[in-house]
């Protein structure tokens, strides 16, 4: 099956309509554009999670972002989560936390925490490398692919994506 890629222009325009449904029911997330440099446009939303660390409940402070991967010609999706006391978590932690039913060494290759594209500071990142083979398999079917995009990553990073962005 053939590969998936947006580009530039359509990664901007099905982030506005996505703003659009966010804005309409109230989920905060915020476009923000960089009108000279379209491929460096991205969605950010914050919020507060409580999460389970180190066998105690936690509310933490969590930073969500999708850019547009330039390399990939897809969606990537990176974050930042810091406890109570404003410490970033740990790669490891964020390991535990999410739970995932895989090998330490796949979590590693599907979620890495480096410098990001646009902020030049550490984010955790989804790697891209897949997104564009599971996005060319739903591709026809969807209405917007940010919300397929999202979709498919939620459970695995305890983002709760309401209904409303489907309908």
């Amino acid at each position: 099956m053939d590969e998936f890629a947006l580009t530039a222009e359509e990664f901007v325009t099905s982030i506005k309509a996505f703003v659009e449904v966010s804005d309409e029911i109230n989920d905060d997330w915020r476009i923000h554009e960089r009108g000279d440099e379209i491929h460096k446009s991205y969605i950010r939303k914050e919020s507060f999670i409580t999460l389970e660390l180190h066998d105690e409940s936690t509310l933490c402070k969590v930073e969500y972002v999708i850019f547009y991967n330039l390399s990939y010609g897809v969606p990537s999706f990176s974050f930042n989560i810091w406890n109570s006391s404003g410490s970033l978590l740990s790669l490891e932690d964020i390991r535990q936390v999410f739970s995932i039913n895989i090998t330490r060494e796949e979590f590693y290759s599907v979620i890495t925490q480096q410098e990001h594209p646009l902020f030049g500071r550490p984010y955790f990142i989804m790697h891209p490398c897949h997104t564009g083979r599971l996005l060319a398999q739903l591709k026809s079917k969807s209405k917007n692919i940010i919300v397929t995009f999202l979709s498919l990553i939620t459970p695995l990073i305890k983002l709760e994506l309401p209904l409303e962005y489907g309908l």
